[in-house]
């Protein structure tokens, strides 16, 4: 029966999907390396799309212009962003 509400539970979050997305990857900034690349997130950190600064992030990653800014993202939003 636990395991039955935890499946519920999951389907809900899944729905919640894009109001709460969570950080899978992280993508290194550009200046860092030659290569686009990113690595796995092994914590629960929020997707860096969901904030409030993100068009300036962004702006900022894309263009490496901070070369110590690193991207926090979901799947789903990175694929949007041409990076996956």
């Amino acid at each position: 029966m636990k395991g039955q509400g935890q499946k519920k539970k999951s389907a809900s979050e899944e729905d919640s999907l894009g109001t709460e997305c969570r950080a899978e990857f992280i993508f290194y900034a550009r200046k860092r390396t030659s290569k686009l690349r990113s690595v796995e997130v092994l914590g629960d950190y929020a997707c860096d799309f969901r904030r409030p600064d993100w068009a300036h992030r962004w702006t900022d990653w894309n263009f490496g212009q901070n070369p110590y800014l690193n991207l926090f993202l979901c799947a789903k939003h990175a694929r949007e962003l041409g990076l996956m």
